[in-house]
């Protein structure tokens, strides 16, 4: 058995690598760097479960970033809205502020993505990219601007954005398994509307967290170990994608901080 501090984990990357890996749609909303807490909220109404989290990320003594995630859930569906932006020092640094939207239903098999929306901006750039899945699921189309550069990206062909779903709907599925006492174990094939990937799981054990502060979470938690391996959309001059991937690189610490709230 492990013990660690509520920080992220000194071994390995710390989560603020995580864009290295998971996709942008993951980093807004997920990613927390050392300091970082989380404040939720919850309500509920006609069977609806509502959350809404909050991201303030700290390098060392000094405040990055702030995020915030506000979630439906519902026994059959469930929508989510996330924004995050620079602070302080880092915004005169890299000046960046993002939006996530997505929207998606429960079937057999787990959680699949309708509609998906990015954007971003960094200085005088923006992007959006919007995604709607078929009615069975089965095929995604997206519309984006700017379009992808192909000189600068790897192409996601029609043929890829097929029996695909959404980051987001992806880590849902792996909750809804830990949840029912399954292992840390499976693989998704995901689409963010610009980038392809399959967002891979792996079963670490379990590690207890110390609080390092008074808001931080101490307990027993399930360690996933996750690796992206990149399929299209990526840089082509990156070399992030001829690294050889390792589960030890990005973990997720997970917990049940209220009934029915992994």
């Amino acid at each position: 058995m492990e013990t660690k501090t509520a920080r992220s984990p000194a071994s390995g990357r710390p989560f603020t690598a995580c864009p290295a890996r998971l996709t942008a749609a993951i980093a807004v909303v997920i990613c927390l760097g050392p300091g970082s807490w989380i404040s939720p909220g919850l309500a509920a109404a006609d069977g609806e479960k509502s959350y809404e989290f909050v991201y303030h990320t700290e390098w060392g003594a000094t405040d990055v970033g702030t995020s915030q995630a506000r979630w439906s859930i519902a026994e059959d569906q469930f929508f989510m809205h996330g924004e995050a932006a620079a602070n302080g020092l880092a915004s005169v640094v890299a000046d960046f502020a993002g939006y996530v939207s997505v929207r998606s239903r429960r079937q057999e098999e787990g959680w699949q993505a309708t509609q998906l929306v990015i954007a971003s901006s960094y200085g005088r750039e923006t992007s959006l990219a919007e995604t709607f899945w078929s009615e069975d699921g089965q095929k995604a189309t997206t519309t984006a601007q700017p379009p992808p550069d192909k000189d600068k990206v790897y192409p996601v062909t029609e043929e890829m954005r097929v029996n695909v779903t959404d980051p987001f709907s992806a880590m849902m599925a792996m909750l809804d398994r830990l949840q029912a006492g399954e292992m840390c174990e499976h693989s998704f094939q995901i689409y963010d509307g610009r980038r392809r990937a399959e967002l891979g799981f792996s079963d670490l054990g379990t590690a207890r967290l110390e609080s390092d502060r008074a808001f931080a979470y101490s307990g027993e938690t399930r360690v996933c170990g996750i690796i992206s391996t990149p399929l299209g959309g990526h840089w082509r001059d990156s070399k992030l994608a001829e690294e050889e991937p390792d589960p030890e690189d990005i973990k997720a610490f997970v917990a049940e901080l209220a009934p029915g709230l992994m």
